[in-house]
């Protein structure tokens, strides 16, 4: 009888939620490959925001399905304390848009926007194209080849726009990342690129133009899509750090705590002020609000577009 009260005890322990377990070590999931802009300011993210949790933790790519993989990896580890997500914004406020997953906006525990940068349309440096006017002029004859990190990524869904309200003539070729798509335009695969000036920094690039609604400090002889004559395209690729559902209040104050000293510590400033990723922290239930507003004002983006399903 004794044996059989120890064993229904420990089948009771095995059936409690992750909640209950410490999270000694940490899981962080980038949903793109390596190289690329998240995975980039993620890895800067990664050892302070450990340091001050007191764990040990990995950065771990797992990318496919534009970043849904691995959004989806961590939706689905419910109340695990142990596994977070590094997420670009299209995974989180674009893509349960456009197919059916096994995740929404709200199937997270919301712990800290980090950054967000404006986007540029860019070609190589090594392309003889100068100007947004030069490349749809050339388009005309044969049409270009834009590359993102994915289907229904925001740098998908920014040249999507370009396309539909300007002369452009260019078809999509999607990466599992924006190191992927980088490789591509070095080897002429790929002739447009839209991202971030993280991207710009790290390769050898041409902006020509730039998503927002005024030009950017240090760039200011690029101009922005309206001055090219396209409606207020205003695309910033932003990121943030979810957990999944089900954790504790106490597990999810620590992350968010961490978070915030992580963002404005010296050491991620001074990575962030070199690789032009613009620091725009957000607290835990900022940032939920702010990912609502944007699933719904890309939803309408993506409807526009002719992307929507």
């Amino acid at each position: 009888m004794k044996s059989l009260r120890y064993s229904l005890a420990t089948l009771a322990l095995i059936g409690t939620t992750h909640a209950a377990v410490a999270a000694d070590n940490l899981e962080i999931i980038v949903p793109f490959a390596a190289g690329g802009a998240t995975d980039i300011v993620a890895r800067s993210f990664e050892p302070t925001f450990s340091q001050q949790l007191g764990v040990t933790s990995v950065v771990r790519n797992v990318a496919g399905a534009s970043a849904t993989v691995g959004t989806a990896e961590v939706a689905n580890s419910e109340g695990n304390p142990n596994i977070i997500g590094y997420e670009p914004a299209g995974a989180l406020s674009i893509q349960p848009s456009l197919k059916k997953l096994p995740y929404g906006p709200d199937s997270f525990t919301y712990i800290c926007r980090t950054v967000s940068n404006p986007m540029f349309l860019m070609v190589s440096k090594s392309s003889d194209i100068t100007s947004f006017k030069q490349l749809v002029e050339e388009s005309q004859d044969q049409p270009f080849l834009y590359g993102s990190s994915g289907p229904g990524t925001l740098p998908h869904l920014a040249m999507a726009a370009t396309v539909v309200n300007s002369d452009l003539k260019a078809e999509h070729v999607p990466y599992s990342g924006s190191g992927p798509a980088m490789n591509a335009l070095a080897g002429n695969e790929i002739q447009i690129m839209a991202d971030t000036e993280t991207i710009l920094e790290n390769y050898d690039l041409r902006p020509l133009a730039v998503f927002a609604d005024h030009r950017v400090e240090g760039y200011d002889d690029v101009p922005t899509v309206e001055e090219l004559g396209l409606p207020a395209l205003d695309f910033a690729v932003w990121q943030g750090v979810v957990a999944p559902k089900g954790i504790s209040d106490e597990r999810a104050q620590q992350y968010a705590e961490a978070c915030k000293v992580t963002v404005e510590s010296d050491k991620f400033k001074s990575f962030a002020d070199k690789a032009k990723a613009g620091i725009a922290y957000l607290g835990p239930d900022d940032f939920k609000a702010f990912v609502q507003k944007r699933f719904e004002t890309n939803k309408q983006v993506l409807e526009d577009a002719g992307l929507a399903p």
